[in-house]
């Protein structure tokens, strides 16, 4: 009988808060992988390349990478997915038997399938406005941008960073407009704002924008999933507007780096209806 157990797992610090390991191992469970376990590993910066050596050394096949190391991932891959070398960050790494290493961002991938469940519109003929220009914001951006959207507004508070990757996006896909927004009190009208920041949550200490100037038709999608309604949807859905918060978003990236790493799909219906009842669960305890 054999009793080997096959190791993935998510680095990040912090990493207590992650859904990923609830979310694969119930993956595992509905399709009946019992010889897989996916673990959470706390990996402080300075320690990543020393803990991916080790994942190397002891046969660990993969794993997953939240805040702060997907960028710094990067220079350790000995292949990079053309998504990760475009994004310029890595989310999911396979280990292969040898020990080499090959680097994936499917965080684009899980945003926008999550978004085509939401909205139907062809995104070239959209007024789109994303917020940030961090790791995140880049994943959001070369999905956008790869899905044919044409005008997309870039705002930063740092202004110049919202220029810089203006700019670098607009060198991979000349003829699309993205376009530096300087940080305004008032979001200009968008009929898609995605936000990719700290914004709008409780312990940011930032005011929730004016919304005034959205459409009615508008979406506000918010990539956190905890809180599910962050003070930022909540001001959305007080106006009427759509909004949707990162769960779909965490579920779709997850489903496919459970996909490069299984060649199965992930069972999503059930997926999300565990991390449902997990988030409501936590809620009540909390």
């Amino acid at each position: 009988m054999n009793n080997t157990i096959r190791l993935l797992g998510v680095i990040g610090d912090p990493i207590h808060h992650s859904l990923s390991p609830f979310m694969h191992n119930l993956a595992y469970a509905e399709l009946g992988m019992s010889d897989r376990q996916y673990l959470p590993f706390h990996v402080r910066a300075e320690n990543l390349t020393a803990a991916v050596r080790g994942m190397q050394a002891l046969g660990i096949e993969g794993f997953n990478a939240t805040i702060p190391h997907k960028e710094q991932l990067v220079p350790l891959m000995d292949e990079l997915d053309p998504m990760a070398r475009l994004i310029g960050a890595v989310n999911t790494v396979v280990i292969r038997p040898d020990g080499g290493l090959i680097g994936y961002n499917t965080d684009g991938y899980g945003f926008l399938t999550d978004l085509r469940g939401l909205f139907t519109e062809p995104l070239h003929d959209l007024e789109i406005l994303v917020l940030g220009a961090g790791g995140a914001a880049r994943g959001v951006l070369a999905a956008l941008l790869q899905a044919g959207a044409n005008r997309i507004g870039l705002m930063n508070r740092t202004h110049d960073r919202a220029v810089t990757l203006a700019q670098e996006f607009s060198r991979h896909f000349p003829d699309r407009r993205v376009m530096p927004v300087p940080w305004t009190r008032t979001l200009p009208a968008s009929r898609l704002v995605i936000n990719t920041t700290s914004l709008g949550m409780d312990s940011s200490g930032e005011t929730v924008p004016d919304l005034s100037g959205l459409p009615e038709s508008a979406l506000v999608y918010d990539i956190v999933y905890a809180p599910p309604l962050t003070p930022l949807l909540a001001a959305a859905q007080a106006r009427g507007l759509q909004v949707e918060n990162g769960l779909g978003m965490l579920i779709h990236q997850g489903a496919k780096a459970f996909e490069i790493w299984t060649g199965q799909p992930m069972p999503v219906a059930a997926v999300r209806r565990g991390l449902k009842e997990q988030r409501g669960v936590m809620s009540l305890v909390v």
